[in-house]
């Protein structure tokens, strides 16, 4: 029996090895149709939003639009983005999930809110340190070492409920235009 389990432990290490340990994903976020062949994404560009998640085995990944070519390396497990829009990304980490006390915003609560999001939208202060992003276009980022972290891309909403007394890592990411958009209304606030 000892010897059956050795074994079969024997082969789960060999297993684990051999598919590469942890793994390495990347949201493509684009203007315009995704062909994902392999680690080759084909771009038509377009108007309309597109996403997809292309989990990669290999250290790089390719675009190709039209006759052009770029090579994007991939060489740390964890989730990137993609930018294949025409408008850069900004986004950052939402805390959601530890509190279900309700916060009212004061005016210098909201003033620094639109300094806080016009920073973003300009990349100052930007860091992996900070969980906050400013990704231009043909850029590629990564995001969190975290497998299990949601990214929700531009022109979605945050989901309206969480599992109470639970932290989830969920990135929310708008483009610039979305962004002005928000800051706008913002100040219509003040």
């Amino acid at each position: 029996m000892k010897t059956f389990l050795y074994l079969l432990s024997f082969a789960t290490i060999i297993s684990i090895v051999a598919c590469g340990g942890p793994g390495k994903k990347v949201k493509i976020m684009a203007s315009g149709k995704i062909t994902v062949t392999g680690t080759t994404i084909a771009l038509e560009p377009g108007t309309q939003h597109n996403e997809q998640e292309l989990s990669v085995s290999g250290d790089k990944i390719t675009v190709t639009n039209g006759s052009a070519s770029t090579d994007y390396p991939v060489t740390e497990p964890g989730i990137y983005i993609l930018n294949l829009k025409t408008d850069t990304l900004v986004g950052s980490y939402q805390k959601v999930g530890t509190e279900s006390v309700s916060k009212t915003l004061t005016q210098e609560d909201l003033a620094k809110s639109i300094d806080s999001l016009q920073q973003l939208m300009a990349g100052a202060n930007v860091s992996a340190a900070n969980r906050n992003y400013c990704i231009a276009p043909n850029k590629l980022a990564k995001i969190t070492s975290n497998l299990n972290a949601d990214i929700i891309g531009p022109y979605l909403k945050m989901p309206s409920s969480f599992e109470g007394g639970k932290e989830y890592e969920i990135y929310k990411f708008s483009t610039n235009k979305e962004m002005a958009e928000v800051v706008e209304k913002l100040r219509k606030l003040q």
